[in-house]
């Protein structure tokens, strides 16, 4: 363990801090504090399993990292706020490490170049200043607010299952993968976290038209970090959304057959929009613009399966650099991003976990496929919004990663933005649960 990162000043103010992170449930209403004090309760296990991996077990690594660049950054705006303000409020400039010193510690080069890192260390910096500088306690500080995130994604998938609570617990506040590699400094906590606001906020604005300033903001913050960040999850939740947003507006049409006959018309148009807005922003999204997403694809597939990634990786074959040679690997990608790894797979106990996990969403798919008639099961999906969304967010995320990420260490981490769509899909079809149609209410 690194002293200058954990030091006994740090632990002894911890429980200070985890009673600030438990005051949230203040702003939960009284009937829902149970769940949040229990969902919360699994975060903060997370977390410190988290810190204790990563500081322990692996002595470092990018969390670190991105604490490393923040507080150079912090220490900027102490001795010379407009140098620091500069700094903070623009992409990255190798002319910006003139105003670093000796004073103020040197910030990660490589961070710093690279737009998705540097924002991440953007994000950590504000919370080191009511930390103390305090890596754990940053930590903490960052896992409640993302636990609010998720808290908001339970309160939405609540409010679309009807009667059924405990498959909203489920699928979002006790997943095991979520509470461990989205709770502590990290892409994928800050990711994730954004995706469910967004999705949130993008229900109440779009879909139900509810309008409050403080929702429009915090969705318009979290597309844009989510852009930023990790633009792949833009790529495949945005068309997604489309989906949604669009069958949901054909909700009102009594007739059964126009509904389901509107709904190629509804994909088309859903694709049709999704191109244009891509093309539009495709010099944003670095890598993932339109000439580079394939041999982006191709390229990271290829990097982690070297050998010093060892027994980790997982191998689906050569990549052809075409759009034909990626839509070939469409099965086995997808495959391994749903249920990978296995627990044929495991090599330490965070892998045992996600294997556990895998084993058991892998169950609950053969469940739905034996309890459900498949062209009912398909007329369902297709049939009800949420469930559409669900399925197309979470089986082309699955292909996406699959793809790219063959690679268990990495597959783990990056998955976690589809599970709780993927297990909320399963056990509403598997159960049978309702769905809620805000058109009723018209």
């Amino acid at each position: 363990m690194q002293n200058s990162l954990l030091e006994i000043w740090e632990v002894v103010l911890a429980p200070l801090y985890l009673i600030v992170a438990y005051s949230t449930v203040l702003m939960i209403r009284k009937s829902d504090r149970r769940i949040f004090t229990l969902g919360l309760s699994a975060k903060m296990i997370g977390l410190f399993g988290f810190v204790f991996v990563y500081l322990v077990y692996y002595g470092g690594g990018d969390t670190v990292s991105y604490y490393k660049a923040a507080l150079p950054m912090l220490n900027l705006f102490y001795s010379d706020f407009s140098a620091g303000l500069s700094v903070y409020m623009h992409d990255y400039n190798p002319a910006d490490f003139s105003y670093f010193t000796q004073e103020t510690g040197y910030p990660l080069r490589y961070i710093f170049a690279d737009r998705g890192t540097l924002m991440v260390s953007k994000i950590v910096m504000p919370f080191l200043i009511f930390s103390f500088k305090s890596y754990l306690l940053a930590s903490i500080l960052i896992a409640t607010v993302s636990y609010l995130a998720s808290w908001k994604l339970f309160g939405l998938f609540r409010v679309l299952i009807v009667g059924n609570s405990k498959l909203a617990m489920i699928a979002v506040l006790f997943i095991p993968s979520i509470l461990f590699w989205g709770s502590g400094i990290s892409k994928d906590t800050i990711s994730y976290a954004s995706m469910c606001y967004f999705i949130y906020g993008m229900y109440w604005i779009v879909i139900r038209r509810r309008f409050a300033l403080a929702t429009i903001l915090l969705s318009v913050l979290s597309l844009t970090l989510i852009i930023v960040i990790k633009p792949y999850i833009f790529l495949v939740l945005f068309p997604g959304a489309l989906v949604w947003i669009f069958n949901s507006s054909i909700q009102s049409i009594r007739n059964k057959f126009i509904r389901i006959s509107m709904i190629p018309f509804i994909v088309a148009l859903s694709l049709g929009v999704f191109a244009v807005t891509f093309s539009s922003i495709s010099a944003t999204l670095g890598d993932y613009s339109t000439e580079k997403i394939i041999n982006k694809a191709v390229v990271t597939q290829e990097d982690f399966k070297r050998e010093y990634y060892g027994s980790n990786s997982f191998d689906i074959g050569t990549i052809e650099r075409t759009p034909l040679g990626v839509i070939s690997k469409f099965p086995i990608a997808t495959l391994y991003g749903f249920y990978g790894p296995s627990v044929l797979s495991i090599n330490n106990i965070v892998m045992l976990f996600s294997a556990l996990e895998n084993t058991f969403l892998l169950l609950l798919t053969f469940g739905v496929l034996f309890r459900n008639n498949p062209l009912k099961l398909m007329n369902r999906i297709i049939s009800e919004p949420f469930l559409a969304f669900c399925l197309m967010f979470s089986v082309f995320f699955a292909f996406g990663i699959g793809l790219t990420t063959p690679n268990y260490g990495a597959l783990v981490r990056f998955k976690i933005p589809l599970i709780p769509f993927f297990t909320i899909l399963l056990l509403v079809l598997y159960t049978k649960a309702k769905i809620f149609n805000p058109k009723n209410e018209e």
